[in-house]
């Protein structure tokens, strides 16, 4: 068995709550790594090959079963949230972390033109004259992209989220900006909304299904995003409404074709632990970034789905290596050993501390060996 086989059994185990001979342990922190590897984040995102160089080296280092992507950019981000990107070395200084510029670029009328000319033109003309063609800037990144994968599983490294899927929720609030969508949408046009996520979500689902319906285009695991439309955020009828619907029925989509669903929730979901045992058990990662109550996903999750997580941002960024060391220890002892993955908080920030984030290693190679 080669390591890449090896690696990749090891974390499919781990969802289908299986004994496992070692904790799998994912990596995600592209700006981490740059700093890590004292790269800039200017140079570090202009040049996909370097992106790589550096996302290879530090997974190398340390030894993860597998990464959550092989390069990154903020490019694609217009494409995914309908906001603007800060890149550093062209709207920021060479070495600030990158940001999101998030403005009303969308109108209320623009759900009109959906409705009428149907969401992919809508599309195409919006990204056009807002985001000056996002996929033309983001072509280096889509071109050097099978090139990563295929240096990352020569080094023994899976990659487990190479798609992301989101609901209407996540992309249409990020071009209203968050406040207008609730307030003048959500509560004011409630029908109106439902009609547009439907056209949304069934133009979504026609790509989704495409890309999982070849084998050559089948990513072994998809981001199911939960950044928005959370059960914090949102009443009981409206997160089901137009939140939890959609995630349910992308996920669904992903099991069928035999991909991983990773619900990426970001934010406190703890009011809405309950929905997810709703997904077919042993298939899916819920993937926690410290704000969730990790050990009630625990008991609400236990014997039903993976949990991975969520070592904390500020832990890492700001703790001791003992605290962190002692923090994944009781991870894997109180949410595994079998049905948990040691990872992040959603990523490794980029102030982290090295001697912090290689603790997460440590913690699961001392638990395989006994210690």
């Amino acid at each position: 068995m080669s390591l890449y086989e090896e690696r990749l059994n090891r974390v499919k185990a781990a969802v289908a709550l299986e004994p496992v001979d070692k904790i799998p342990f994912l990596s995600s922190g592209p700006a981490a790594y740059a700093a890590f590897a004292n790269v800039p984040l200017g140079e570090y995102l202009a040049d996909m090959k370097l992106n790589c160089d550096v996302n290879l080296k530090l997974c190398q280092e340390f030894e993860v079963d597998g990464t959550q992507a092989p390069i990154f950019s903020p490019e694609v981000f217009p494409m995914m949230w309908f906001s603007q990107p800060l890149i550093p070395g062209k709207d920021l200084g060479p070495n600030e972390l990158w940001q999101i510029h998030e403005i009303e670029a969308m109108e209320q009328e623009d759900y009109d033109l959906i409705i009428e000319q149907g969401f992919a033109k809508w599309q195409a003309d919006f990204l056009m004259k807002h985001f000056d063609d996002p996929m033309k800037k983001s072509a280096p990144y889509f071109q050097y992209y099978p090139e990563a994968l295929r240096r990352f599983k020569e080094a023994g490294i899976p990659s487990f989220v190479d798609a992301i899927f989101e609901s209407p929720f996540e992309a249409l609030s990020g071009a209203r900006s968050l406040l207008t969508f609730l307030m003048d949408d959500l509560m004011e046009i409630p029908e109106k909304l439902e009609e547009v996520f439907a056209l949304v979500h069934a133009h979504n689902m026609a790509g989704y299904r495409a890309m999982l319906e070849s084998p050559e285009t089948r990513p072994l695991g998809v981001w199911i995003g939960g950044w928005r439309g959370t059960p914090s955020m949102l009443s009981k009828e409206m997160f089901e409404k137009f939140s939890w619907k959609y995630m349910k029925e992308m996920a669904e989509l992903c099991i069928e074709y035999g991909t991983i669903p990773i619900f990426h929730l970001d934010s406190d979901w703890t009011l809405g632990l309950e929905y997810f045992k709703d997904i077919e058990p042993k298939k899916a990662i819920l993937a926690l970034d410290g704000k969730t109550d990790i050990f009630k996903a625990k008991e609400f999750l236990d014997g039903h789905m993976c949990i991975m997580g969520d070592v904390p941002a500020e832990m890492l960024a700001f703790g001791t290596a003992e605290e962190t060391y002692d923090y994944c220890m009781k991870l894997i002892k109180e949410i595994g050993p079998t049905g948990y993955i040691m990872c992040s908080g959603c990523d490794i920030p980029f102030n982290a501390k090295y001697e912090n984030t290689i603790m997460m290693k440590k913690a699961v190679d001392d638990y395989a060996k006994g210690k």
